[in-house]
Order: C-alpha cells, then sequence, then structure tokens
C-alpha cells in the first residue's frame, strides 16, 4: 500500500480574526461521505499567525510520525505538542466509541439508584422468547390497546429499551445512531442490493434488497416505504388464518382513528417513485462496476462461478463506492431520512448539527404519550415510509406504567434490548453491550422459552454471569411454560422439574470452564429465582392465576435485590504462580479460535469465516466505532476466555484469612473478586485489541482488488498476535507486557477485596 503524506494547513474563517487549522486524517480513513480520509477542522483559538503556524508545524510533526498514530499514544503526545493539537488529533478517533448514548439519556432521565429505592433489572435473552412480551405486563401495557414496546414473532426489539415505574408526568427521552453508523448501514445496503443487479435480479427483489439490511437490524423500508406489489393483498387473503369476520387487531399510532396520520395514497405513490428511480440508480452503479471489473478482468465476469466468483465479487464491492452516482445516492437517502423528522407531530428535537441526537417528550396523558412514543418504536407495516424505528439507538422512559394484576411496582428500572442470538450462527460469547451493565444491574433476568430450554444462547450467559462473579445477581424467567405438555407429566410440578432439570444440566455442563465451586453455589441458589410464565401474548386480564402468582413472586425478588447484604469478611490468599497458565491458556485459545476463522489452522467445530464477514467486521471497527459483527466478537471473546481462566485462579486460594470461614461467605469472597476483575477486563481488551490497532483496522478494511480478502486476514491475524500474545517459557516483550496488564489487574482485584498475594515455596 502507498504511504500517502498527511499536511496540515491553517485558514481563517470569513468575518472572524481566529485561525483553524485543517488536515485529514490518516487513521480515522473513510469520511461517510467520500473514500478519502475525513477531514478535520478545528480552531486554534488565537488570532496570532505566529502562533498558528507554531500548531501547524506541531501537527505536521504529528502527522509525520506513525508512532504517534495510536491511542495507546496519547498520553506521549500530550507530553510533546499542545492541548489544542492532541485534541483536533485523537479526538475523532474515539468520537463515535466515547459518546455513551445512555450519557446522553441521562441528561434528561437520570437512572434512579438502589439508594433511591429503584432496583435495575437488565433483560437478557434469546430472541423470540419473549422478553419484551414480559415487559409489557409489567408496565401494564395492554397487548392490542398499546402495543409498546412492539413484539412480533421474533426480530423486534433491536433498540435499547429503559421503563422506569415512578409517578407523574410520563417523559420520554430518545438518542439515535450517529449518522456516520446510518451511512455506513446504507452503504451495505446498496451493496447488498448492487449484488441482486449483478444475480440479474428484479426490480421487486433489489428494491427489497435495499430496503432490508442483512442483519434486520436497519430497515429501510419503516423510513422509505415499501415496494408496491399489486398481487399482495389477494395473495395475503389466501393465506389468512383469520376468521372472516373477526376484527382487525393490528398495532394503531398516533391519534388511533385519524387516517391523516397516515401515508396518504398520494404520498404513497410518491414514495413507490422515489424506491423506482432509486432502483435505476442502483442499476446503473452496479452495471458501471460490472463492466469496470470485466474490463480489468478481461473477461465477461457475470460468467464466473466457485473461487474466481467470490473473488470477483470481493473486488465488485470494492469499487461501488468509487462508481459515479454512489455518493449521490447515499447522501439522497441522508436526506430523506432528515425529512421525515421534519414531520414529528410532538416533542423536542436536538441536533447535532444537521443530524438528529435525542427527541423529549412529556405529558400527563398515557394514551398521548405512547401514541407518540411509537414514531419510535413502532413496526406497524401500513405506517412504513414514516416511522424511524431504525435510526434509534435508545428510548428511556418514566412514568406511572403500573400493571393492574400486579398492583403498585413503583420503584423498577427494566432495561430491554436486543435478544442474543439476533443472528443465525450459534452463540458463543454475550455481547460487551450487555456485560458492560451487569454492574449496575441489581437482577440480571435471563428470559428462555421453556419449550427448548438452556440452548445455546441462555448457556452463554450462564457462563458469562458465572465467570463474572455476579452469579447473586441471576434469575430465571422460562417463557411458553403452558406449552410444554406430554403424557409424561401429570401437573405442574412434573413440568417445573422437567424445565429446572434443563438448567441443573447447563450449569454440570460448565464445570470444566468456570470452576465447580461455582456451579456448585449456583446450583443451591438458583432453583429458586426460577419462575413459569406463559400466555405472555394475552391481556393480563387473560391469563391464569399462576402465572400472575409467578410474576409477583418475581417482582418481589427485584425489591428483595437492593436489599445490602454484609460484606463477607473471608480474605483468600493466592499464589501468582499459577495465574501465568490461566493467561496462557486464554490467550491459546483466542489465538486457535480465530486462525480457524480466518483459515490459518484447522480446528473441529470453528469453520473458516467467509471474506464478506471478516471485511464486515474490519469495516465496524473502521468506520462504525463498533467492535463486534454478528458471532464475530473478538472483545468480547477476549473478555471471555480469560475470565474463564482467572475464575478457575481464584476458585483455588491456597489459604483463607481468618481460617474456618464457611463455604458461603469463602464464595461470597471470591465472586466480589471476579466482578473486579470481569469489570477491569472491559477496558483492557477494548485497549489491546481496539484503541492500539486502530491503524492496523482501518488498513486491513482498506485492502481493495485481487488478493485482498487475504491481505485482510493477514492483517488480523497480525493484531492479534500482537495484542494477544501467547506467554511461553521464554516471554517476548510483547507477551511480558500483556501477562503483567492481566497480572496487575488480578493483584488489584485481590488487594481491594481484603485479600493477599504471596509467593508458596515448596
Amino acid at each position: 500500500m502507498t504511504r500517502r503524506n498527511y499536511t496540515a494547513s491553517k485558514s481563517r474563517t470569513q468575518g472572524r480574526n481566529a485561525w483553524a487549522i485543517s488536515f485529514r486524517h490518516p487513521v480515522v480513513k473513510k469520511d461517510p461521505s467520500s473514500s478519502s480520509g475525513i477531514k478535520i477542522r478545528r480552531g486554534l483559538g488565537t488570532s496570532d499567525e505566529a502562533e498558528a503556524d507554531k500548531l501547524v508545524s506541531e501537527m505536521n510533526e504529528l502527522l509525520g510520525d506513525e508512532s504517534y498514530w495510536s491511542l495507546s499514544q496519547k498520553s506521549r503526545a500530550e507530553r510533546r505538542f499542545s492541548k489544542v493539537i492532541v485534541d483536533a488529533f485523537y479526538d475523532p478517533m474515539t468520537a463515535d466509541a466515547e459518546v455513551d448514548p445512555w450519557e446522553i439519556r441521562d441528561e434528561v432521565i437520570p437512572l434512579p439508584s438502589r439508594e433511591d429505592g429503584y432496583a435495575k433489572i437488565l433483560f437478557l435473552g434469546t430472541t423470540g422468547a419473549g422478553k419484551t412480551s414480559l415487559l409489557r405486563h409489567l408496565i401494564g401495557s395492554h397487548p392490542e390497546r398499546d402495543r409498546f414496546p412492539s413484539t412480533s414473532t421474533g426480530k423486534t426489539t433491536i433498540s435499547d429499551i429503559e421503563v422506569i415505574t415512578d409517578e407523574a408526568p410520563f417523559k420520554a427521552v430518545v438518542t439515535f445512531f450517529p449518522e456516520r453508523t446510518v451511512r455506513t448501514y446504507i452503504q451495505e445496503s446498496i451493496e447488498q442490493a448492487c449484488r441482486a443487479v449483478w444475480r440479474q435480479e428484479s426490480n421487486e427483489k433489489i428494491a427489497k434488497e435495499f430496503l432490508n439490511h442483512k442483519e434486520q437490524r436497519f430497515r429501510l423500508s419503516y423510513v422509505l416505504g415499501t415496494w408496491s406489489q399489486e398481487s399482495s393483498e389477494s395473495e395475503d387473503d389466501d393465506w389468512s388464518f383469520e376468521e372472516p369476520d373477526s376484527t382487525d387487531s393490528n398495532e394503531q399510532v398516533p391519534g388511533d382513528s385519524n387516517d391523516a396520520l397516515y401515508p396518504s395514497a398520494e404520498e404513497r405513490r410518491a414514495m413507490q417513485e422515489k424506491l423506482e428511480g432509486y432502483v435505476e440508480q442502483l442499476r446503473q452503479i452496479a452495471r458501471h462496476a460490472i463492466d469496470t471489473v470485466s474490463n480489468e478482468w478481461g473477461e465477461n465476469v457475470l460468467e464466473l462461478k466457485g473461487d474466481e466468483l467470490d473473488l470477483v465479487l470481493d473486488y465488485f464491492e470494492e469499487i461501488l463506492e468509487k462508481m459515479p452516482g454512489y455518493d449521490d445516492l447515499v447522501d439522497d437517502v441522508i436526506h430523506e431520512i432528515l425529512v421525515r423528522f421534519e414531520s414529528l407531530p410532538a416533542g423536542e428535537l436536538r441536533r447535532k448539527g444537521k443530524w438528529p441526537e435525542r427527541w423529549v417528550f412529556e405529558t400527563e396523558d398515557r394514551g398521548e404519550f405512547i401514541a407518540h412514543v411509537r414514531w419510535f418504536s413502532s413496526n406497524y407495516a401500513p405506517v412504513f415510509g414514516r416511522l424511524l424505528t431504525p435510526l434509534v439507538q435508545g428510548i428511556r422512559v418514566k412514568g406511572p406504567f403500573q400493571s393492574e394484576e400486579l398492583g403498585n411496582n413503583k420503584g423498577l428500572v427494566l432495561m430491554d434490548g436486543e435478544g442474543l442470538g439476533h443472528v443465525t450462527e450459534t452463540v458463543a460469547e454475550v455481547s460487551t453491550r450487555f456485560t458492560r451493565r451487569y454492574q449496575m444491574a441489581d437482577v440480571i433476568l435471563l428470559v428462555d422459552n421453556a419449550e427448548q430450554p438452556m440452548q445455546a444462547a441462555p448457556l452463554s450467559v450462564l457462563r458469562s454471569v458465572a465467570t463474572s462473579g455476579y452469579q447473586e445477581k441471576l434469575a430465571i424467567a422460562f417463557t411458553h411454560f403452558d406449552q410444554v405438555k406430554g403424557a409424561n407429566f401429570s401437573g405442574f410440578t412434573d413440568r417445573r422439574d422437567h424445565v429446572l432439570a434443563s438448567v441443573a444440566n447447563a450449569l454440570n455442563s460448565m464445570r470444566t470452564t468456570v470452576g465447580d465451586s461455582v456451579v456448585n453455589s449456583m446450583e443451591m441458589s438458583l432453583e429458586d429465582r426460577c419462575f413459569m410464565l406463559g400466555g405472555l401474548d394475552k391481556p393480563s386480564s387473560k391469563i391464569p392465576k399462576g402465572v400472575i402468582s409467578e410474576m409477583t413472586r418475581m417482582v418481589e425478588f427485584f425489591r428483595i435485590s437492593i436489599v445490602p447484604g454484609e460484606s463477607p469478611s473471608a480474605a483468600p490468599v493466592y499464589d501468582p504462580a499459577s495465574l501465568h497458565y490461566a493467561v496462557q491458556d486464554a490467550a491459546r485459545q483466542f489465538q486457535t479460535l480465530w486462525n480457524a476463522r480466518l483459515g490459518y489452522q484447522a480446528q473441529e467445530g470453528i469453520p473458516k469465516e467467509h471474506w464478506t464477514k471478516i471485511k464486515a467486521l474490519t469495516r465496524r471497527v473502521a468506520r462504525m466505532g463498533t467492535v463486534e459483527y454478528r458471532s464475530l466478537q473478538p472483545v468480547a471473546e477476549l473478555i471471555g476466555r480469560l475470565s474463564e481462566g482467572i475464575s478457575r485462579f481464584l476458585d483455588k486460594p491456597v489459604a483463607w484469612e481468618p481460617h474456618g470461614q464457611n463455604e458461603a461467605e469463602e464464595s461470597e469472597a471470591i465472586d466480589q473478586i471476579r466482578s473486579e476483575v470481569f469489570q477491569a477486563l472491559h477496558s483492557l481488551a477494548m485497549e489491546r485489541l481496539i484503541y492500539e490497532h486502530l491503524k492496523e483496522w482501518s488498513e486491513a478494511f482498506e485492502h481493495a482488488g485481487r488478493g485482498s480478502s487475504y491481505e485482510r486476514a493477514r492483517d488480523l491475524r497480525d493484531i492479534y498476535q500482537t495484542a494477544v500474545p501467547i506467554p511461553g517459557v521464554e516471554l517476548s516483550r510483547e507477551a511480558s507486557e500483556f501477562l503483567n496488564s492481566v497480572r496487575a489487574l488480578v493483584f488489584d482485584a485481590i488487594e481491594s477485596a481484603g485479600g493477599k498475594i504471596v509467593a508458596v515455596r515448596a
């Protein structure tokens, strides 16, 4: 790759005396609206030209020395350069990653604490298990009258939703994905649609590929409308399972009976014309790219098959954004999105530049409140073309959300989010989006399907909670319990025992990874924290009293969770020698996993990943500030392997002070250390895998042309080998630094809990 020379220049804004600096960033490579490095312009805070020249010279020195191009070097840069120069260079590298939407929501509706008498419950569960349906019952949301939050057969909740049961008034704050993220999703949707052109699909198929992102998180159809199908209505009638005289129970939106709020026939025609224009643009972009690739390959690439086709499709995607009209199409979609925000009927919208950052609404009227919030959470097809749901990162609401059947439930903070297993792959790890919230939660509520309990995703939650030291926070809500049927079940007790047996089997399977003492402790306490629920798709007034009783018992568990307990007096004593082997084993497992995925070694049960997924991961790190793609979660995987190895190390102290403590108190003392280690590992993993290698991640994504998938895989292997070296008998400098970093955080956690580190002599 040819190295580009980056230089800075100064200029004055018209009508102002102060100088500003401008430069292209060497690490934040991809500006959302172009293929060049992102352009930075910052005020220098001085009107003195000599001072401005000095600052420009500093920036040019920084831009010319690649050793500074990592977040880990920020402190070194601060010792060498002026603050205004350091901030101008490093701020864009962390802008998307450091802006926590939770903090933006906290500005409007702070999350109350346990000291205020509020219990925070973190919902986790497989897609379709019924997390959101359970949430509806807990807040008294009617499944037909309110339909908030939205549910469907699966893959509905894609944003964070936090509900605070409080007093009036009702208040909401909605935060949105950054423009950079949305543009990237749009670009991926364009690539998807252009592939449909390559396959010579129909206009309708091209439109569907464009409107529905392959991850099913980002759906442009909600915002732009759907492709009209004249035959769809009659086909739907043929496949209807409703009685001929049944009433339509579809979700309603703001002003339920006000037809003016729904897209008119004229608006729908305009949407269709717009989509037809997009399809034509997509065809032109794709055809131009196909011709370009064919000329470079020297043959008609549409006739290629097998590995050669795979190779050429990689290059086809690389050059799409260089085609005429590509940037114009992205910009036009962004414009259409911004236009939808202009038609919001209520609330206060705050922007960051032109892009929406948050929306706030408050009212005393519950119906009005839910009606307006649904613009940001609904999946109601008749309103497609106006909904803003795909752009929403999170929704936080507070107010008197009461359930008549459950009584007064004030004092709960219910935190729902995207389901585990929102993709087809087996879930190996719990995303850091959830695990970093373990510490703040008072209850980690795993919602699982009683018909098929303890599959891969729920098991990953059990393992994660066990090794993180938060096992006392865990509870399990088994939904669809009404569907657990069989001739061998004589009643409720038999069915409950059948479901609980799956929990026992799951715990037993974890012994080799998390340690016997952790599993034994969970076996003794978890049964009383399992709740059997069913019929959650019905209104609370129509579900059996037994289910209401279980939900009441569950809410009581939520309340008890904030009652402070006594700190353990037991203090473990550790010999640090065996920690080396725990880190060594964790690093080896991590390297083995990724070497298999990247195609460098065969490993049973770990297939080589397709180049499109590897490329998508590098795109997310380089462009979007996120650290995972589908089942590819390097940060979560490193945290998982390290926490499991360290958990086994912590499980075997060489002594206790004072002697003679009971097993429960010893377990509690070790869990306290585990939880501190687990939280510290999040920062360590992010620093080593992501922040220290942003330049390398960006370069890996930018590879183009023949052999680019191999170069990208090589770059990722180099990142992982540098970030997570395997400590051997003879330690390299990198391995020594890695081992010492892990040791330091483990020792700090032990000592902060009152434990000791000693060397035991034979």
